[in-house]
């Protein structure tokens, strides 16, 4: 096998057509250079250059290995400058899997400012469940997650680093309210009408888990696939919808929406951020990873 460092010599001198410009510009001693051609030749088993007054100028032989080389070449560079390009965040993409749910509530309203900032990074998100996220992130197929963390239960070779803190609440529409004159037992909220996410979503099993600690089963009336769909059957008065506290901020604030107080707490959970544990990131996947855990309210990093 040829050293790639005689190719290099070669190209060199091809390109400049002379021992000494190439001596320069390779930053060694014109000695070095004829032996690297030298070596070439011998390995290849054929000349590549003739001496005349010009320079060196190439064999036929010469000339066909010179177009490959000098194509492989302008492809080196090319890598060399795109990495560089990364290597200053001026462009680069990463994949992120996340829930339809922290897509929309947590991710996008916090991207935008890192896009103005980095508006050549690409950002692509595909939408899966906590297992499926794990399984892309460890196929490679995604650079990092964002989960719902309801339990302390490790993944593993996964890095987890919460940067949200969040809860669930039960929520209904001023009409359905007037029927609530005090805080509702475990017993009174499972007799009501209950509209609920749907039983594979990780939010939906840590509620159920915490009212059968109480003694207590959630028994739905309407069991639907978003925060959205249980906001506004809730809105439309068809019973009392479980939601995350934090993204029904707009409907709490009009008034569409009134948390039904409960005589007991709800579990709280955090958003948390996945990453292959050991595996270096890209530039452009490094500066999103610090960005969303700048952004992290203090509370979340404990």
């Amino acid at each position: 096998m040829v050293k790639l460092e005689f190719y290099r010599v070669f190209y060199v001198v091809a390109k400049t057509g002379n021992l000494s410009k190439a001596s320069k510009e390779l930053f060694i001693s014109q000695p070095a250079v004829s032996y690297g051609i030298k070596q070439l030749e011998e390995q290849l088993g054929g000349r590549l250059f003739v001496r005349t007054a010009k320079g060196m100028e190439l064999t036929p032989e010469g000339k066909m290995i010179y177009e490959y080389v000098s194509r492989a070449y302008d492809e080196l560079m090319a890598a060399e400058n795109k990495f560089s390009q990364m290597r200053g965040l001026e462009e680069g993409t990463v994949h992120i899997g996340a829930s339809d749910t922290i897509s929309k509530y947590f991710i996008l309203p916090r991207i935008e400012q890192f896009k103005k900032k980095y508006p050549k990074i690409s950002i692509k998100i595909t939408n899966r469940t906590t297992d499926e996220i794990m399984n892309l992130l460890k196929a490679g197929k995604v650079d990092l997650g964002f989960i719902n963390r309801v339990d302390d239960t490790p993944f593993a070779g996964i890095k987890l680093t919460p940067c949200a803190d969040i809860g669930e609440c039960f929520v209904a529409n001023a009409d359905y309210m007037k029927r609530i004159t005090a805080p509702l037992s475990v017993s009174e909220l499972t007799s009501l009408p209950l509209i609920l996410l749907e039983e594979r979503s990780s939010t939906r099993r840590a509620v159920e888990r915490a009212i059968e600690d109480l003694g207590g089963k959630l028994n739905p009336a309407f069991e639907l696939c978003s925060v959205d769909l249980v906001a506004e059957c809730a809105k439309a008065g068809l019973g009392v919808g479980c939601v995350t506290k934090e993204y029904i901020g707009k409907e709490l604030a009009s008034g569409e929406l009134n948390i039904v107080p409960l005589s007991f707490p709800l579990p709280r959970r955090k958003i948390a951020m996945a990453t292959l544990d050991g595996m270096p990131p890209s530039f452009a996947t490094a500066k999103l990873e610090d960005y969303f855990n700048t952004i992290a309210p203090k509370g979340a990093k404990k």
